[in-house]
């Protein structure tokens, strides 16, 4: 007699644990549980002791803002990011994005959620491009979104949508990005005040991030953080 399937499963994974043991999706060491990346690349992420409080950029140690946001006034009340888009943390990022890893969505998540710096009723996230998410079949921002929403046991809502397609953000300069996404997106519902979290996998001149706020406060949410893996430095 064949043994049940709970039992049959365990069975199966045991055996599949010893022909393929679990390996890190960095590095490709094995690893001892089922985590998706070893302690050695967990500790090779790079981290900020000092970001601007505003965008949450790294700064200097005793700076409170950065260069951009000591001009330029922001539509969100902070951001934060676990650390710099570089090394490890960009590798883990590009997972998700493009891989749909939500193992991996779960840790970063996990991350991302003890940099809250405001107080948050909702979680949601950047909406996904229509072209891009039928190519791909998920968006990695929305699984990002759901998993930090499990992590701070808060609801999770999809509260904006795109009014239109965008053109790739990546490489272009700062003017013509915030140009590109003025208008952008729309509320998918009235607000009565609650503060929100929007959730997006990289910040890098915080345009995007800025054109979700106005949606969410122009809707009558109250005040908009932003929280991402991570940030880019040194990039128009």
């Amino acid at each position: 007699m064949w043994p049940s399937t709970s039992r049959a499963a365990r069975w199966l994974a045991g055996w599949a644990g010893l022909l393929f043991p679990p390996r890190c999706l960095v590095c490709g060491r094995e690893v001892g549980d089922l985590t998706p990346i070893c302690a050695s690349c967990w500790a090779e992420i790079p981290r900020w002791d000092t970001v601007c409080v505003v965008c949450g950029v790294g700064v200097e140690p005793g700076l409170d803002l950065c260069p951009e946001c000591a001009v330029e006034a922001r539509p969100f009340a902070w951001a934060r990011s676990v650390g710099p888009y570089e090394g490890v943390l960009r590798a883990l990022v590009l997972l998700v994005k493009y891989g749909g890893e939500r193992a991996v969505a779960k840790i970063l998540a996990r991350e991302m959620a003890e940099r809250v710096a405001g107080e948050v009723a909702i979680v949601t996230w950047v909406p996904a491009d229509p072209l891009r998410l039928r190519a791909r079949g998920f968006h990695g921002a929305e699984i990002l979104g759901q998993e930090v929403a499990r992590a701070l046991g808060i609801p999770a809502q999809a509260l904006l949508r795109k009014l239109s397609p965008s053109p790739e953000q990546v490489g272009r300069p700062r003017e013509e990005r915030l140009k590109a996404m003025h208008g952008l997106f729309s509320a998918t519902k009235k607000g009565r005040g609650q503060p929100v979290l929007v959730v997006d996998d990289v910040m890098t001149t915080g345009a995007t991030a800025g054109e979700a706020a106005r949606a969410l406060l122009a809707a009558g949410f109250g005040e908009v953080g932003v929280l991402t893996c991570a940030h880019t430095v040194g990039k128009e």
